[in-house]
């Protein structure tokens, strides 16, 4: 990959560092701050090694790949903000502020698939970075719900299930074949992120709900929903094989 090639991604990851600090450091501590910055510096890493690998043009990096790049500041927001809660104290006004910066990710990610479709700019690296954009989103969340009191831990399988189902793929290949197009499985992805969402910003506007315990029915339907939509897939692709 040239010099050329190189600039193309790097560019638009340094400034998506640079403004990462930036918004860490009004909402955080200097080192939940610097920690926030380091997840987003790891996750950007991972983002220049796939750009090298995908052999993409050289030209652009996309408008689609820099709307999910907004999401990953974003992401890194909410970590220097789930440090903040535990460094510091887990307060209303971090719950609400980590709570406003996911919904805007949310939103986010129903438009940088459109775009690039509207654009031209789909890729199977585009359809990874928004994947692996959305699990790390969804895994600091559910983190967050355990530090603000909304859930048990059991709640971080929400945000554990993909990671282990990559796990078990690498032992069985029948779980590594294609999946087919499924609408359940787009609103199962998409709804039990708004309902951590939603969580967490009750929690931070009426703290008496999360003391309540009622709170966590919420992420408890998003994780049976989950857990059958991950089962019925993975047991498809097993039946699958057999045949």
């Amino acid at each position: 990959m040239n010099l050329t090639s190189e600039l193309v991604v790097l560019r638009p990851l340094v400034i998506g560092a640079v403004i990462t600090a930036f918004g860490a450091l009004m909402a955080a501590a200097p080192a939940p701050a610097g920690l926030g910055l380091l997840g987003y510096l790891a996750a950007a890493l991972l983002v220049h090694l796939g750009w090298k690998r995908s052999r993409l043009g050289l030209h652009r990096f996309g408008l689609a790949n820099i709307v999910t790049l907004a999401r990953l500041v974003g992401t890194g927001w909410i970590l220097a903000l789930l440090i903040q809660a535990v460094w510091v104290e887990p307060t209303a006004a971090i719950a609400i502020t980590a709570a406003v910066i996911a919904t805007i990710c949310l939103i986010l990610d129903g438009v940088d698939g459109r775009i690039a479709r509207h654009r031209g700019e789909t890729s199977s690296f585009g359809a990874r970075f928004d994947i692996e954009t959305d699990s790390a989103t969804t895994l600091i969340l559910t983190f967050t719900l355990v530090v603000f009191d909304i859930a048990g831990w059991w709640v971080i399988i929400i945000g554990a299930l993909r990671y282990a189902y990559l796990l078990a793929a690498a032992a069985l290949p029948a779980l590594r074949q294609p999946l087919p197009f499924s609408q359940a499985r787009r609103v199962i992805g998409l709804g039990q992120a708004v309902l951590l969402v939603i969580s967490l910003l009750v929690a931070g506007m009426v703290p008496a709900a999360a003391a309540s315990g009622w709170l966590a029915l919420l992420p408890a339907v998003g994780l049976a929903a989950l857990l059958w939509s991950f089962g019925r897939d993975a047991w498809g692709q097993l039946r699958h094989r057999d045949q």
